[in-house]
């Protein structure tokens, strides 16, 4: 696999020096995250190197955009356990942040969970996995799996809250964003049942999430419109900040499979959180060794 083949945005701007942030993650100490930063950038004017809370380092520098570009490449060769992001200073500070949440807040699909306790899970993990990895349609993938659980009680759903596990870094983003006023969008190819509970867990402003047709209790096998697939989170994003007066440039979204792409490919910041294959190769900012809450530092968002 290649290493970000998608270039930033900010690479097809002027080449004119600016002023960037190379901002890297690590949670296995900073003293060689902070040597390969100044190694890489001696001799060019810029700032001194500091870092931001326990596990993020920092680095102001004036080079053009292909420069950076070329070594953000290179850094992430040389810190194979941290992750790495270069960006224009003028782009830090988003006020919105939108997350995908099965694998990316949560440590499960769900769907996936639900089924397993019902003694269907490997039937339907194999196509949730199919859909997340772009290989078959998301709608499609969603009515097939709603399917083969008509009749199940809507409890099932509900039993398996309280058994989820968060990801790393999950309640510390929420934190530091909220900390921040930075206005935060849980969005869900998942079911109000879950998501409902995790926004409120984790305090998000906003949910959005697929609902389940219920009648007496029990899965009817549909899922009525609109469903949250791909377009939907690509076009609640471009709502959501236009509702709060934010162009996309001040706005992060954060998911895991090809579901997600839309989204973060729209978003001024978009970041692969351990993506899959489609969406790490198509996104410039990824983590891929650390917790969710290293996208506050690549958000702008400094911690004490």
């Amino acid at each position: 696999m290649s290493d970000a083949p998608r270039a930033p945005a900010w690479l097809s701007r002027p080449d004119a020096p600016r002023r960037f942030v190379a901002t890297a993650c690590s949670a296995a100490g900073l003293d060689a995250v902070q040597a390969a930063l100044q190694a890489e950038f001696a001799g060019l004017t810029g700032g001194e190197a500091w870092r931001s809370g326990a596990t993020a380092c920092n680095l102001e520098v004036d080079c053009d955009a292909p420069r950076a570009w070329a070594s953000l490449r290179r850094l992430r060769e040389r810190l194979d356990a941290a992750d790495v992001y270069l960006q224009p200073c003028d782009e830090l500070g988003k006020k919105l942040l939108i997350c995908d949440m099965d694998m990316t807040i949560v440590d499960a699909e769900t769907l996936d969970e639900v089924a397993a306790s019902l003694g269907l899970g490997e039937k339907i993990a194999a196509i949730t996995k199919r859909a997340m990895y772009g290989e078959i349609d998301f709608r499609a993938a969603l009515r097939e799996r709603i399917a083969m659980l008509a009749g199940q009680p809507e409890r099932v759903f509900h039993d398996i809250v309280g058994k989820l596990e968060l990801n790393p870094g999950a309640e510390a983003l929420l934190a530091g964003a909220r900390a921040a006023g930075v206005h935060t969008i849980l969005v869900s190819g998942g079911f109000a049942q879950v998501a409902d509970a995790v926004a409120l867990r984790l305090g998000f402003d906003e949910v959005y999430c697929n609902h389940l047709e219920i009648d007496g209790g029990k899965l009817t096998g549909r899922v009525p419109e609109p469903i949250v697939d791909a377009d939907f989170k690509r076009r609640l994003l471009h709502e959501r900040a236009q509702a709060h007066g934010l162009p996309l440039a001040a706005c992060c979204a954060i998911g895991d499979g090809a579901n997600d792409l839309p989204m973060v490919s729209s978003a001024g910041l978009g970041i692969a959180y351990h993506g899959k294959p489609v969406l790490r190769d198509a996104t410039p900012c990824r983590i891929d060794h650390t917790g969710l809450d290293s996208a506050l530092h690549f958000m702008g968002i400094d911690l004490p």
